[in-house]
């Protein structure tokens, strides 16, 4: 793991304001910042007031391409990077990079190293990078980071949570036709504001790619309802206990689930987005229309 004196890629640094706290990136190139700006241009900020308070997180360069095993970076059939918690914060190891974030995600020093200097910016560098930076940082906010495809209708969030293969990207698809602004077909950020819950565009997308920009719309919508997606051969809705309803929930917290130390505030967290947002589960087929989805839905959380 890094320990301090590895060098740079450069003298720049980039500065992105996200939902759940800002990460300033250092010594890092030209191109470094650049790709970077690019792919999270919303994000992007030259606050210096933001800037002290941000997670500064210094880029280095391995001295070589890692060597790690695939089959050591999977949970549950997803990539997951490695992580382990040191004295010196929690330390990340994925395919082609090493990082380290604070201990505590609000505040402190992070690292990441890569062995290529193309490769820091890549998606499966940073955003792996930040997405479990994310993931601790909003269980201190009091939310959670959820498997699910955040879709806007009318204003309001709908939370559609489901493993890998449980049809979020097919149904990101057909509500985007209908219609529906994006937030993420992959994962959202769900955090408590005035007695509700916002779900927050956040730059982290799967297989629907880096393509939808949010830049006209609202940085958070109210969450109008979470609703877990079970596939089954025809279309149907029930209202599940809050304790299965927590419990499908907490499947669907990558990063922290696993993390015995955050066990308690998770549980904790999700208890009071149960009480608070309504979760419905649904059982559709991939047939079934985006209005006959929504209609089900709307009326199944009318009556939540």
């Amino acid at each position: 793991m890094p320990a301090g004196d590895e060098p740079g890629w450069g003298d720049c640094n980039l500065l992105l304001d996200l939902p759940t706290g800002a990460v300033n990136f250092s010594r890092i190139s030209a191109g470094q910042s650049a790709s970077l700006a690019h792919a999270y241009a919303r994000f992007v900020s030259a606050d210096p007031q933001l800037r002290a308070n941000s997670v500064n997180c210094r880029a280095f360069q391995l001295p070589g391409p890692l060597q790690t095993d695939p089959e050591l970076l999977s949970v549950d059939g997803l990539y997951t990077p490695l992580k382990v918690r040191s004295e010196r914060g929690i330390e990340l190891s994925g395919v082609n990079f090493l990082a380290r974030l604070p201990a505590q995600g609000s505040r402190g020093e992070a690292c990441l190293g890569v062995a290529a200097e193309h490769e820091l910016a890549g998606p499966n560098v940073v955003e792996n990078f930040l997405r479990v930076l994310a993931a601790h940082r909003g269980l201190e906010l009091g939310g959670a980071v959820l498997h699910s495809a955040g879709l806007v209708f009318d204003e309001q969030a709908y939370i559609f949570v489901g493993r890998s293969n449980a049809g979020k990207t097919t149904l990101t698809r057909k509500a985007h036709q209908h219609g529906a602004m994006v937030l993420s077909d992959d994962i959202n950020l769900l955090l408590p504001k005035a007695g509700g819950y916002q779900a927050y565009a956040i730059p982290f997308t799967g297989e629907y790619g880096r393509s939808l920009e949010h830049a006209a719309a609202s940085p958070s919508y109210p969450v109008a309802g979470i609703i877990l997606l079970q596939q089954a051969r025809g279309l149907g809705v029930t209202r599940p206990g809050a304790a299965s309803a927590i419990a499908s929930l907490m499947v669907g917290c990558p990063f922290v689930n696993t993390d015995e130390r955050e066990t308690n505030t998770l549980l904790d967290n999700l208890e009071r987005l149960v009480a608070t947002v309504p979760v419905i589960q649904l059982q559709n087929r991939l047939e079934n229309s985006m209005s006959e989805i929504l209609s089900a839905v709307t009326n199944a959380l009318s009556h939540a």
